[in-house]
This record gives structure tokens, sequence and C-alpha cells, in this order.
């Protein structure tokens, strides 16, 4: 029918509803909706009308402050937070819940960018509170009446806080083997030899045999790109491609 997560987001997430699917970047928390990808076996079980057993998870609260600076998207925020998350477990099996005054700097693909990453933070899954621009995107799509406000309510308990000053998050590249493996651009840039040969060793010892070294991309002090792609589950937002278009219009491909 559709790209399957836009379309969910359109036609089927709201606030406080729950999603079950089975794909592993199931995520529509922005829209207040506490969705999670499990798998076909788990789906199959709803099918046989066997309920969805887990242990109640801890929650962990991201306060978000600050705006962020010009050339930073949301990947760039996921991958900051993924890097900062995943080797310490400090949210694995857990919600995450967005709240604080720095969400209301963000558009919906904004939004939605971050939260669909937020799986390979290793999190249970996310919800974000909403707000008049999460009305304004469901009226948009004709289900205006289907919007409720969700915040926390006063003296709310968290498992773990994380405090996110998007202002100071810069734009970020995620090297091979998982997302986590995460530099600022500025940081690649400083030490572009000494992280692509970690890159390398951990090829070996993953294969077993030497791969092409990403060493041969460096070209006078340069990392040179062969080849860029926009796909996925969070880079095929529209704000994503509508960027794109404007970075390469004039351009030769």
């Amino acid at each position: 029918q559709a790209v399957i997560h836009q379309y969910m987001r359109e036609r089927y997430a709201a606030s406080g509803r729950m999603i079950l699917a089975s794909d592993s970047h199931t995520r529509y928390g922005a829209y207040g909706t506490l969705a999670i990808g499990e798998g076909g076996p788990e789906l199959a079980r709803q099918l046989l009308n066997k309920t969805y057993d887990i242990a109640r998870p801890e929650i962990v609260c991201v306060f978000l402050t600050g705006k962020p600076r010009d050339g930073v998207g949301p990947q760039d925020v996921a991958l900051a937070l993924i890097r900062e998350t995943f080797d310490s477990g400090i949210v694995k099996n857990k919600v995450i819940e967005f709240v604080g005054p720095g969400i209301k700097n963000l558009s919906m693909d904004f939004r939605n960018g971050i939260d669909v990453m937020t799986t390979e933070t290793a999190c249970l899954s996310s919800v974000w509170q909403t707000d008049e621009i999460v009305r304004t995107c469901m009226a948009a799509h004709g289900r205006a009446n289907e919007f409720k406000t969700l915040a926390p309510e006063k003296g709310a308990y968290y498992d773990v806080l994380i405090e996110l000053d998007l202002g100071e998050i810069e734009p970020m590249i995620a090297l091979p083997f998982h997302p986590k493996n995460a530099y600022s651009i500025r940081e690649f840039k400083e030490n572009m030899k000494d992280i692509l040969h970690e890159v390398d060793e951990t090829a070996k010892l993953q294969f077993g045999k030497r791969s092409e070294s990403l060493l041969n991309k460096i070209k006078d002090g340069k990392f040179y790109v062969d080849q860029g792609v926009i796909a996925g589950c969070s880079g095929g937002t529209y704000q994503n491609l509508v960027r794109a278009a404007e970075i390469l219009a004039g351009r030769e491909l």
C-alpha cells in the first residue's frame, strides 16, 4: 500500500495508542503512540488471541532542551543518543519518554527521524509528549479528533534521566558495524586514520579475512565518498528528501 512506516504514522498512530508490528524499527512515539517491533512470531500469537506479556519496563526520561544548530538533522541527534547509551545498556529493554522544552523546536519529521532510530539504543520503545505541532500534523491527515495532549504529570518519577541539549549536537557520522560507532564529523576529520584503522581491525575479527580497507578512501587528507544513498527507516522522511534535493539542485549526478 505504501512505505509502511509513513503509512502507519499517517493512518494509525495517535496519542495514547499502542501498535505491535513486525519491523524492528516500528516507532511512532512522536504521535504519542507506544509502538514496538517484535517480529512475525509475536504477530502470529496476536492472531491466535494470545496476550503480549512482558515484564513492566523501567522508564527513561530524555529531557530535551535547546534548538538544533544549522546543519544538524534528526539522524545526528539519534546517533549522539545511541553512542552515549548503547554500550552502557542504560536504556536496554526500557521505555524512553522524550519530554522537555526543546521538543517545541522540532518539526514532526525531525521528531520522527529521532524516534525511529531509538531501536538502535536497545530500548523497548519510545514515546513523546505531544503538542500543537502534533495536532496540526494529524489535522492535515484528517485525524484531528484522534489527537490528545500527552505530558508528564506533576511529580512524575523516572528510573533514569538523560539530559540532552540539542544545541550542543554536531553533525555526525556512523561507521561500521553498528550505529553506536558514531563520531562527530569534526572528530572524524581530526582522527580519520586512527578511527578507520579500528574499523579495519573489527572487520578482520568479524569476517576472518582481510576486506578492502577504508583507509584507501583517504585522498590528500580527505575522505573520498563514492556514493550517497538516502533510504531506510530513518533517512526517507520528507524533509530529508527536500534537503537533499536542495543540495543537489543544478549538479550533475
